[in-house]
C-alpha cells in the first residue's frame, strides 16, 4: 500500500484548507440538525393528521355511497316482486333469473366501481350480475358473515377484503351487504351482497404513506379489519386491541416509543382508521430535510479542493507530470512522450532526457519482439520434432496382412493399431489435428491397452458432433490417456475407466478426462500444478533447460514415474506457446478416487 506522504507543499496546503472547511461545516450541521429535527417532529405529525381527515371523510362519502347502492336495489319494484313471487317449475326459475338479471344489471352500469351484485334468496336460489362471471364459492355460503348478515337488522353489514368471498376470483374485492325485505310486509326476502372494487379506499390510505413503512388499516364497528394498505401483511399482534386507543371523530395522535400512530373514527359508521409508521423509520426521513445542506456542503469541498489543488500547481505539476508518465512507462506504456512545458530549466532537461530514454527502450522492444517471435515458431517445430520411421509401420502393416491370412484377428488388430499409432506420431507434416482424429487415435492406443488389462480399462466419449471438427495440436490427448492408464489405472485391480467430455465456458472450450484411478498425492499434485505456472513464465533458454530436465525425469504424476518423452508438460508447452497463456492444462485430483485432466482452448481462435 502506497504511503502517504505529508512533507509536500501540495499536501500540506490542502490538508490545512479542507480541515478549516470541514470544522466550519461541523458546527453548521449541528445548528441546522437540531433545528431541522424539530420542525420534521411537527410537521410530520401535523400532516398525518390532517391527512387521516381526509381520509376519513373520503370513507365516509364512499360508505354512503355503498349505502344507497342497496336501498336502490332493495326499493326496485321488479326485485321486490321477483323476490316474493315463488317459481313453480324450472322454466319458471329461468325466466325469474333472466328478469332478476335485467333488473339487477341496469342498476350495476350505473356504478362504474362495483365488480359484482349478487342476491342469496330465501331458498338459497344465488342471482348474480357481473361483468364477467364467476362461479360461487360454496365455502362462502357457510361462512360465519353470511350467517351474521342474514341474522341482521336491515342494517349495513361490513365485511370488507375477506379471506372467501362470494365468487371465486383472482383480483380482490370490498364485501359489504344488507338483509332484503318486503317493503310492505316486511318479511324477509334474501340478503344483498355487493362487491366492490378496492382501489378507491386503497387510494386513499395510499396518502397517509409518510413512507415505505408506513401500514393503514379500517376497522368495523365490530373491530373487525375491513381493509389494510397492504393486503399481503398480516397487523402486528401488539396493535390488534383496539381498546387501548381512544377514537374521535377527528385525527387524533397515539404515538408510542416505537411507532408514530395516528386513529380517527367516523361515529356513523363506526368504522376507525390506524395509521401505523416505525418510529426509527419515520426519522430518516430528516435525511430529506438534509438533502439540500448535504449538497451545499459537498460543492463547498469541492471548490475549496480546486482551490487548494490551483494554488500549488504551478509548483508541483512539472514534477507530478514526469512521474506520472514514469508510472505509465512502469505499467508497460511506452508511446508516452511528456510534452515541453514552460518550467524551469532543470525540468526541462529531465523532460528531454525521459523523452530520450523511452524512444531508446521502444527501439529494443520491437527488435526483442522479432527474436521472440523467431524463437516461438523454433521451438514449437522443436517441440513437435519425432522420430520419423516409415519403414517401421509399413513392416507391421505386412505383419498385420501375415497375421490376418492366417486368421489369427486379435493379434493382427493389435499390430495394425501400433501401425496406426506409429504412423500418426511420425506424420508431422500438420502440427494441428481435429479432435475427431485425436479420439481415433485413442481408439487405437486403447486397443493395445485393453488386450493387456483383459478389457479391464477403457475409454468413453460423449462429445457432441459440433466439436469433432476442433482444431488441437497434435498428440494433444494421447499422452495424457496414456499417463492415466499407466499411472492410474494399472495399479487398481477394479475396472479402470476414462471419460472424455467437453463443455464451453465463456470464450473457452474445456475438454475434460477423468479417470477413477489411484489419484495423486496432494503433495505431488501441488509439484504438478507449479511446474505448469512455471511453464507460462519461463524465457527461451529456461525453457530450454526446463525441456532438458523434464525428458530425464518429468515430475511425477501420480507417484513414482520416469521420463516421459512428449508428456504432460510438452504438451502443456505446446499449448502456451500456440494460444498464450491462460490456456492449457489443468489438473485436480483426489487420492483414491481419481484425477481430472482439463485441456482449455479458445473458442474464438478454434473457429477462425
Amino acid at each position: 500500500m502506497k504511503r502517504l506522504r505529508f512533507n509536500t507543499f501540495h499536501s500540506r496546503l490542502l490538508i490545512w484548507i479542507l480541515l478549516s472547511t470541514l470544522v466550519l461545516l461541523f458546527g453548521l450541521t449541528v445548528l441546522f440538525y437540531h433545528y431541522t429535527t424539530e420542525q420534521i417532529d411537527l410537521k410530520v405529525g401535523e400532516a398525518a393528521q390532517r391527512n387521516t381527515s381526509q381520509a376519513m371523510d373520503s370513507f365516509s362519502l364512499l360508505a354512503r355511497g355503498f349505502d344507497s347502492l342497496t336501498k336502490s336495489v332493495m326499493s326496485n319494484v321488479e326485485i321486490q316482486r321477483l323476490l316474493s313471487k315463488e317459481a313453480p317449475d324450472e322454466q319458471e326459475e329461468f325466466s325469474k333469473q333472466l328478469l332478476m338479471m335485467g333488473a339487477l344489471g341496469t342498476i350495476f352500469y350505473s356504478h362504474n366501481d362495483v365488480k359484482g351484485i349478487h342476491i342469496i334468496s330465501n331458498r338459497g336460489n344465488v342471482y348474480s350480475y357481473e361483468s364477467i362471471t364467476h362461479s360461487i364459492n360454496p365455502a362462502f355460503l357457510k361462512g360465519e358473515w353470511l350467517t351474521r348478515l342474514q341474522q341482521s337488522d336491515g342494517t349495513m353489514v361490513w365485511g370488507g377484503m375477506l379471506e372467501e368471498s362470494l365468487t371465486v376470483r383472482e383480483d380482490p374485492v370490498f364485501t359489504y351487504g344488507r338483509l332484503i325485505t318486503n317493503l310492505i310486509t316486511a318479511q324477509p326476502l334474501g340478503v344483498i351482497i355487493i362487491e366492490a372494487d378496492p382501489r378507491t379506499f386503497l387510494s386513499s390510505m395510499n396518502n397517509l404513506t409518510i413512507n415505505s413503512k408506513s401500514r393503514s388499516y379500517v376497522f368495523s364497528d365490530a373491530n373487525q379489519l375491513l381493509v389494510s394498505s397492504h393486503t399481503d401483511e398480516t397487523l402486528p399482534e401488539s396493535m390488534l386491541d383496539l381498546d387501548q386507543y381512544e377514537f374521535d371523530n377527528k385525527a387524533v395522535d397515539a404515538s408510542n416509543e416505537s411507532h408514530l400512530i395516528v386513529i380517527a373514527e367516523e361515529h356513523k359508521l363506526g368504522w376507525k382508521l390506524l395509521t401505523l409508521t416505525p418510529k426509527p423509520v419515520a426519522k430518516l426521513e430528516q435525511a430529506e430535510a438534509n438533502r439540500y445542506f448535504v449538497l451545499v456542503t459537498v460543492v463547498i469541498v469541492i471548490i475549496t479542493t480546486l482551490l487548494a489543488a490551483f494554488l500549488s500547481r504551478s509548483v508541483s505539476k512539472p514534477i507530478k507530470t514526469i512521474v506520472n508518465e514514469m508510472r505509465r512507462v512502469e505499467r508497460g506504456d511506452l508511446t508516452t512522450q511528456p510534452k515541453p512545458t514552460k518550467s524551469y530549466d532543470e525540468m526541462n532537461y529531465l523532460n528531454d532526457h525521459f523523452n530520450r530514454m523511452v524512444s531508446e527502450i521502444n527501439g529494443l522492444v520491437e527488435r526483442n519482439k522479432i527474436v521472440a517471435a523467431s524463437e516461438k515458431n523454433a521451438q514449437i517445430h522443436a517441440l513437435q520434432s519425432q522420430v520419423n520411421p516409415h519403414f517401421l509401420y509399413n513392416t507391421l502393416e505386412m505383419i498385420y496382412w501375415l497375421l490376418d491370412e492366417q486368421q489369427n484377428e486379435k493379434l493382427a488388430n493389435l499390430i495394425l493399431s501400433l501401425s496406426r499409432m506409429l504412423r500418426y506420431s511420425s506424420d508431422w507434416r500438420n502440427s494441428v489435428a481435429s479432435l475427431e482424429e485425436e479420439l481415433v487415435q485413442i481408439n487405437h492406443y486403447m486397443t493395445i491397452i485393453e488386450a493387456r488389462s483383459d478389457r479391464r480399462i477403457f475409454v468413453e466419449h460423449n462429445i457432441d458432433e459440433q466439436w469433432l471438427i476442433t482444431p488441437l495440436p497434435k498428440m494433444t490427448l494421447q499422452p495424457l490417456i496414456e499417463n492415466a492408464v499407466i499411472h492410474g489405472l494399472s495399479g487398481r485391480a477394479s475396472e479402470g475407466k476414462i471419460s472424455i467430455s467437453l463443455i464451453e465456458e465463456g470464450q473457452s472450450i474445456c475438454i475434460l478426462l477423468r479417470d477413477n484411478g489411484v489419484g495423486i498425492p496432494d503433495l505431488k499434485l501441488k509439484e504438478l500444478q507449479q511446474s505448469l505456472k512455471r511453464a507460462e513464465q519461463l524465457k527461451w533458454n529456461e525453457l530450454l533447460e526446463e525441456e532438458r530436465k523434464s525428458l530425464s525425469a518429468e515430475p511425477a504424476i501420480y507417484g513414482k514415474s520416469s521420463g516421459s518423452g512428449a508428456g504432460f508438460l510438452n504438451v502443456h508447452r505446446r499449448m502456451i506457446l500456440e494460444y498464450g497463456t491462460g490456456y492449457g492444462l489443468q489438473i485436480e485430483s483426489e487420492v483414491s478416487i481419481g484425477t481430472t485432466v482439463t485441456i482449455i482452448v479458445p473458442i474464438k481462435k478454434l473457429r477462425n
